[in-house]
């Protein structure tokens, strides 16, 4: 590890509180790691229980059936954090990870991670927001999959996309993800998430292009959302 990279750890919101004499003692007890993009850094029901910090990159949270088909539980970009869960509980790992592009982590045990939440409240008050966040997401997203034809979940999903593009008025996407990875999120199909952008095109609600979609009329596609039918 080169001098001075652990310094990047203020970059993860929950560590962003701290000094710089207070990173770097974090730093020390962490390992460095590059990971390339699509390299699995965590596998599925793994019996590990590290931490992991990002300060560069992105990573994608995934789950796979006996029969292969791939669900996307959640994306989590620079300043978030994965592998809580199994370093709190102790049990196998939930879901894999996979590096959506070239990323930079900082890697660590357990037992540092629960010390470091004993040392410092904070960390532990912010750490409990942020699973209160992970849960309310991924019952947001149970009740849709329950509740929501596929129609309506793509139409939720590009809504989502553009709340976190945070770009203020307009509504580009980009990049936007491919219609497989959409079709891992929504637990359907790339073919049904292909037909229901063009659909979207010709109602003249979407412009989808390589690797961006533009939202020509949000309200329009805020309507779609609520309806079941077209």
């Amino acid at each position: 590890m080169k001098s001075g990279a652990k310094n990047l750890l203020y970059l993860v919101n929950l560590l962003a509180e701290l000094d710089v004499d207070q990173l770097n003692a974090i730093g020390e007890d962490c390992e460095w790691l590059r990971v390339s993009k699509g390299q699995e850094v965590i596998s599925q029901n793994q019996k590990t229980t590290d931490v992991y910090f990002i300060v560069e990159g992105g990573v994608a949270a995934k789950g796979y059936s006996v029969d292969g088909k791939e669900v996307t539980y959640a994306e989590i970009s620079a300043g978030q954090v994965f592998g809580e869960f199994s370093a709190i509980d102790q049990q196998p790992r939930s879901a894999a990870i996979e590096a959506l592009e070239d990323s930079y982590l900082a890697r660590m045990d357990s037992d540092q991670f629960r010390k470091l939440i004993i040392d410092y409240p904070l960390i532990g008050l912010k750490l409990a927001e942020l699973l209160v966040r992970k849960n309310r997401n991924l019952t947001d997203r149970m009740f849709e999959y329950s509740t929501m034809a596929v129609h309506q979940r793509v139409c939720t999903e590009l809504l989502r996309m553009v709340e976190e593009n945070d770009s203020g008025e307009t509504s580009l996407i980009e990049p936007a993800p491919s219609h497989y990875q959409i079709a891992t999120k929504l637990s359907t199909h790339r073919e049904a998430v292909s037909k229901e952008l063009a659909r979207l095109s010709k109602l003249g609600v979407v412009n989808s292009g390589r690797r961006k979609i533009e939202v020509l009329d949000l309200e329009r596609l805020r309507q779609l959302a609520q309806s079941d039918f077209y």
